[in-house]
Formats: C-alpha cells, structure tokens, sequence
C-alpha cells in the first residue's frame, strides 16, 4: 500500500490531537469537580486535605499544559493537491455521518439541557469552606448583535443560538424561533432579543456558543445567515475581576457579536418578579455594581411577553410576571441590581440584594400610588452553581 501523503498524514494527528484534547479537558473537569464534593475532604486532616488539593492541583496543571500545547498543534494544506482535499473531505464527511448515526442510537449529548435552576437551593453549609469547593467562575451573556450583514438591514432573523457549558455539555437556549415568528433586526446596534438561560453557565471548561440563524428575503425565501461556533475560553483560565468581553463570529452572510460577562467567583440568582397591586407597564432589568451593562428581564412592550402577564391586582390577587431572562450568575462579593422602570413618565425604582451560597430574599419597591402599587422580586434564591 502506498504511504499517505505527509500533509494528509499531519491532518490524521491535528484530529488525534483534538480528540486527546478532549480527553484532557473531561480530566481537568473531573479533578476540579472531585475537590468540591464532601467525600474529597472525607476523614482528612488539616494538613492532610493541604496536600492532597496541592497533589490535585499539580496534575491538574500538567493536564492544562497539556491541553493548551494540543490547542496549538495547527495543520497545514499547503503542499495538499485537490484530489487529495476532495479525498480527505469524504472521509470526514463519512466519519460524521457515522458519528450522527451513533447519536441517534445512543442520544445525541448536545441535545437540550436537562438541568434546571435552583439545584442546590436548600444546600446546608457549616462553614464557609464546605461552599467554597463549589463555587466556580459564570458566564452571562450579555448580547448576540448581527454587527454586519452582507445584505444589509432591515432583515427578518430566525433560528437559534445555544450555549453549551461542562455541567452537562448540552444545549442552553438564549434565542428560539421558528420561521413564522421572526425579529426585525433594524440596524447592527440592535441586539436579539434573549430568552434565557434556564440555568447559570459554569465556567469550568471552555464554553461554546453556536449560532444557526436564517433570514426571511425579499421573496419570502429562506437563506442562511450565521451558522458556526466561538468558544469562551475556561480551560487553564484566571479569573481576578468580573469583565466584559466581546467575541465575533464570521459567517456566511454577517458577523455575529457576541458580548458576554464573566463573573469572577459566581453563585445563581433566580428572580420571580410578582405585581401585587395595580398595572405594571415597563422594564425590568438586572445588573451589579462590577458589570453594569443591563440584562432586560422584563419588558411589556417586547412581543415575547404574554400578554396576560402585562397587568395584576385587579381583584384576582397578584399577577406573577413572566421574565424572559429569570437567572443571573453574581460575583459573590458584589451586590445584585434590579431595578423597573415605568413607562410614560420613566419612574424608576431599584432593590438591592446580597450574594449568598443558598437560601432565597424577598423585598418590595412602590414606583407610584396609582399604577404599579409594588412589585416583589419573590425568592431571589440564591445557589452556587456546581
């Protein structure tokens, strides 16, 4: 048999890497989530629990060493002819087709996310060190923007954009929609309009952010707007302060930004929002002291509010609004911001909450006598997120 040709060769060992690659990234993820569980520090010392984190912490940086070495090994296709890339394309084609035969059989990992909010909620901590193990570094996604269109604007987008984290590597819907409920996307400023995630996003390992979106034309037609993936880097990361960062996404007819904060030290915050008197029209938004930039929970004028969810106290008891975006991942030594905002006039009133490890708060604003009497951001409870 004649020998492969030395670039095919190099493509054949890019891909060994990529799988090794994965392989170190599931160890680095088990070692990190096996010092937080209580059978880690089971019967141990002071000096003993010292050693075996530093002995964990030492192979953990040799399995990121690792990993980013891997991340560098690049190929090369310069010296490949044509007949070979076509060549090489229909064995990777026929080993994904393979790949997607398998999933059907034993069910595809990237499928949607089982877990929901709140798993930890009534957790029982004796000291700060039993919740210390699980706290971890968050994403937030702040905004998905078509920063540039090759067909210009307006466009009518549809589709989705889905994050995938190491809790359970499956799909966290932030954008869903069909073809018959487009958005109208007037200018590159205007961001899609959000609807998740069901859960806060641990940044343990890289996190993957995978756009599908499509546009309606002219003619009614379907054509493919953004189809690809960004990763937000976890692996081998330090976190010292809550920032924010923008990433871009190059397709096949636009540029798709993505802008997201990273929570330094993060615990969950579910937020139910509940009118116990009058009519609430408005906005509800969530920030903190470090991250200013706004997650819109709440907003009566968007289409994704129900319309049944608009308005409460009318003699039937309170109306529980529905959010579009009810978890918030928070620094743990920073302060969670909500605030609402009235339309018409633009009142506007905040609340105030403390991170904490578990447990829920509750407290009450009065934007007006008339109107909105008060709104109660219910259980604000509060979990760490692994």
């Amino acid at each position: 048999m004649p020998e492969a040709p030395k670039k095919l060769r190099l493509w054949a060992e890019v891909q060994a890497a990529q799988a090794r690659m994965l392989v170190v990234q599931a160890n680095i993820r088990d070692l990190t989530l096996g010092m937080k569980t209580k059978e880690f520090s089971a019967g141990l010392s002071e000096e003993q629990l010292a050693a075996k984190v530093a002995k964990v912490k030492e192979e953990r940086l040799v399995l990121m060493e690792e990993y980013m070495r891997l991340n560098l090994f690049q190929p090369d296709f310069s010296g490949v002819t044509e007949a070979e890339r076509a060549a090489e394309a229909a064995r990777l084609r026929q080993e994904a087709l393979e790949e997607g035969r398998r999933l059907l059989k034993a069910g595809d990992p990237r499928g949607f996310a089982p877990l929901g909010p709140m798993r930890f909620t009534d957790a029982l901590y004796q000291s700060e060190r039993d919740y210390g193990r699980r706290i971890c570094h968050a994403v937030n996604i702040l905004s998905v923007k078509i920063a540039c269109s090759d067909v210009g604007f307006p466009i009518h987008v549809y589709g989705t954009v889905i994050v995938r984290d190491s809790v359970d590597s499956k799909c966290v819907y932030h954008f869903r929609r069909g073809s018959h409920h487009c958005q109208l996307i007037s200018s590159e400023d205007e961001s899609l309009i959000l609807t998740g995630p069901k859960r806060g996003l641990a940044l343990l390992d890289d996190i993957y952010v995978e756009t599908d979106l499509k546009i309606k034309d002219h003619l009614g037609q379907d054509r493919e707007l953004s189809k690809g993936m960004l990763s937000i880097r976890g692996t081998g990361r330090t976190v010292k302060e809550c920032k924010i960062e923008t990433k871009s996404l190059a397709t096949r007819l636009s540029t798709v930004d993505v802008t997201y904060a990273v929570v330094k030290d993060a615990v969950e915050a579910t937020i139910a929002v509940e009118v116990v008197q009058g009519v609430f029209h408005g906005k509800i938004t969530a920030y903190t002291i470090s991250v200013h930039d706004r997650l819109v929970l709440y907003d009566s004028s968007s289409k994704e509010v129900a319309a049944d969810a608009m308005t409460g106290g009318d003699g039937r008891g309170a109306m529980i609004l529905q959010l579009m975006r009810p978890v918030v991942s928070v620094y743990l030594k920073d302060m969670l911001i909500i605030d609402a905002q009235q339309a018409g006039d633009g009142e506007s009133r905040s609340i105030l909450f403390t991170p904490r490890a578990n447990r829920g708060d509750e407290d009450q604003l009065r934007l007006s006598p008339i109107g909105i009497g008060k709104v109660i951001p219910q259980n604000t409870v509060w979990y760490c997120l692994t």
